[in-house]
């Protein structure tokens, strides 16, 4: 099994930053803040819309619980109390 093992490498590079707000303000499409990154060329390079990754983040938190307990075995103090 494959783990992550924390950052490779991290460097300081230019880009800007921009912030926008979207949304129609109804509960299926709220109004936001987005913030969007660009190079200096003008490129886009990555979008941050926290009302998308909320889901994506449930998700991956629902797999790594299951993961964790899928094959555990119960600790044995807590196995002589539940008899």
């Amino acid at each position: 099994m494959i783990r992550p093992d924390g950052t490779q490498s991290a460097k300081i590079i230019q880009v800007i930053e921009t912030k926008s707000k979207r949304g129609l303000g109804t509960e299926k499409d709220p109004v936001r803040e987005v913030v969007q990154y660009w190079d200096l060329e003008g490129t886009f390079l990555a979008e941050m819309d926290k009302e998308h990754c909320k889901p994506l983040i449930d998700y991956e938190a629902e797999v790594i619980k299951e993961s964790i307990s899928v094959g555990t075995v119960p600790h044995p103090e807590k196995q002589a109390l539940s008899r």
